[in-house]
């Protein structure tokens, strides 16, 4: 399995509504900017910037 980190760009496809955490409080994860969403891949959250996909923050092993 890939392990992401900042400055990746992740791929159009995951992070579509379908995969980002909207109840990201509930992982004690920060409240993301304007403009950028916490997303699941694997068992790992992602604050992604929606605009360009690039990763710019990882919490690993969220949901192991």
């Amino acid at each position: 399995m890939r392990s992401w980190g900042f400055g990746d760009i992740l791929p159009r496809g995951w992070w579509t509504p379908d995969y980002r955490l909207n109840n990201w409080w509930d992982y004690g994860l920060p409240i993301p900017p304007a403009g950028y969403d916490w997303v699941r891949v694997g068992d790992d959250a992602l604050l992604v910037d929606m605009w360009s996909g690039r990763v710019v923050e990882v919490v690993y092993d969220v949901f192991w």
